[in-house]
């Protein structure tokens, strides 16, 4: 059975960052240090084999078997010595026992002649083995080092495949609500315990990967999220669909697969009681989250919730514009323009449901609107361009272009190359504003665009009327100067 939640997309003006670091890093140890695993344990054997390590330590590991009186194990063993196989090497490592007395020097001990030796052919053997080897989680060897570095590391790229796609769903969904830190503190204590409860039930077993951690994270999600209900796709053999359900539905569920995939198939080679114990994890940081800051998560869910509201709406008033029914649209577009002050799409979606409708205060407000935004890009200036020649030919009765806006437009449109517009708009403001502020500069901004175009008699004869209007404005004597360069 296989059960994850579905959201909505990512919202990356708020990146989920510590979701894609944990990605990168859990992706970075898997191809930079475990890429050379294989390679790495095959050198370390055959300098293992070619040191004096076998004759030191194996010969002692055979006298540790004699006093543990075992025979079938004594045989075993002495039979994979006389080939010299590295199956002697394996067995001896395989045994935690052992190897804790070999490391903690009470095998091969100071007072032996061979100790130094040992002890420097051991170290370059230990340093020449596999990343993984090295740090991987063994349950009969603990170290709360490995414990961590184990959470990092996959046995295949299939295993860190499934890990990584489950870590995205879930870490965007999560971390947007619960903040950064306790996304991350969840992550870390639930790796923890995850390793424990794996070492609960699994003996002489090793330990790696993201599942247990990730685990927890899941479990947080089902806490954080509640009773709030949430779109989940879920596979059961080769069936397959969504369902809308409460997200605390989830743990149960989740708990009791593992549990049932735990004493169903015994033997297999996944950490089921460690997504179990990440799973519980998890889910008593969500309670202790909920108990401290309730007003957090309700603040986080009404604001998702209005987001799908506003969606729906968009959707809404999008179809009614599909369907000309511009009215209906047009309502629609201005009740989230209420709340969405800012959004130009909006104000630019109101403006083409109000234009079947030019004598319509809507329709001079969006066009008006959309008219005074600044200048950002060259596609701003071609839709403020169309805009500015759509209004001018519909607007009922006229245009309500004031003197700033014309102003405004015209310098604009000099510098995007309308200067015929540009041109239109500075006769407006000669005829009926005469001794407005910006109307050298209006002049002057012309002059420079018909220049661009190489209008040589239109630049001309603006920078004179330039200079004959406004003759002692700081545009006149730029006016003068250009006119000397000509």
């Amino acid at each position: 059975m296989f059960i994850i939640p579905v959201g909505n997309r990512v919202d990356w003006k708020r990146p989920p960052v510590v979701t894609l670091l944990l990605i990168l890093i859990n992706c970075f140890v898997f191809f930079v240090f475990q890429a050379g695993d294989e390679r790495n344990d095959e050198k370390a054997t055959r300098y293992y084999f070619s040191s004096e390590l076998p004759k030191w330590e194996l010969s002692r590991y055979s006298e540790f078997l004699e006093k543990k009186g075992d025979p079938a194990e004594m045989q075993q063993f002495g039979d994979m010595l006389r080939k010299r196989d590295s199956d002697a090497l394996l067995a001896m490592e395989g045994d935690a026992k052992f190897m804790r007395e070999l490391h903690a020097g009470r095998v091969i001990t100071p007072q032996d002649s061979e100790y130094a030796g040992w002890t420097a052919q051991r170290s370059k053997y230990e340093s020449m083995r596999s990343f993984t080897t090295r740090y991987v989680y063994y349950v009969d060897d603990p170290s709360p080092v490995n414990a961590f570095t184990a959470t990092f590391m996959h046995g295949g790229f299939d295993h860190l495949f499934g890990n990584m796609v489950v870590l995205f769903l879930i870490g965007f969904l999560v971390e947007s609500v619960v903040g950064k830190a306790l996304f991350l503190l969840t992550y870390i204590v639930s790796a923890y315990a995850a390793v424990f409860t794996f070492s609960l039930t699994a003996h002489g077993g090793g330990y790696l990967g993201a599942s247990g951690a990730i685990a927890g994270l899941m479990g947080l999600y089902t806490v954080i999220f509640g009773l709030r209900k949430i779109d989940f796709f879920y596979s059961l053999g080769f069936y397959f669909d969504y369902v809308r359900a409460p997200a605390i539905v989830l743990l149960p569920l989740w708990l009791g697969n593992e549990l049932y995939q735990f004493f169903s198939e015994q033997g297999a080679h996944i950490a089921y009681m460690a997504h179990f114990g990440g799973l519980l994890s998890g889910a008593m940081m969500g309670l202790l989250y909920r108990w401290k800051r309730p007003a957090l998560i309700e603040s986080h869910h009404e604001e998702i919730e209005s987001k799908e509201m506003d969606g729906k709406a968009f959707k809404r008033g999008m179809d009614h514009l599909g369907a000309m029914e511009f009215q209906k649209a047009l309502d629609v577009f201005k009740t989230l323009q209420e709340k969405h002050p800012q959004d130009m799409n909006l104000v630019l979606l109101a403006y083409r449901a109000a234009k079947p409708n030019p004598s319509s205060e809507d329709y001079h407000r969006a066009a008006l609107r959309l008219l005074t935004l600044p200048e950002m890009d060259a596609a701003t200036s071609e839709q403020t361009h169309a805009i500015f020649q759509e209004y001018l030919n519909s607007a009922k009765p006229v245009p309500r272009l004031g003197h700033d806006l014309a102003a405004k437009l015209a310098k604009r449109f000099a510098g995007s190359g309308y200067c015929d517009d540009a041109e239109k708009l500075a006769k407006f403001l000669h005829s009926s504003a005469p001794q407005h502020g910006e109307l050298p500069a209006v002049l002057l901004a012309l002059a420079r665009g018909y220049y661009r175009e190489q209008h040589k008699e239109k630049f001309e004869a603006i920078l004179q009327s330039l200079i004959s209007q406004f003759p002692h404005s700081k545009e006149a004597e730029a006016a003068t100067g250009m006119l000397r360069v000509a």
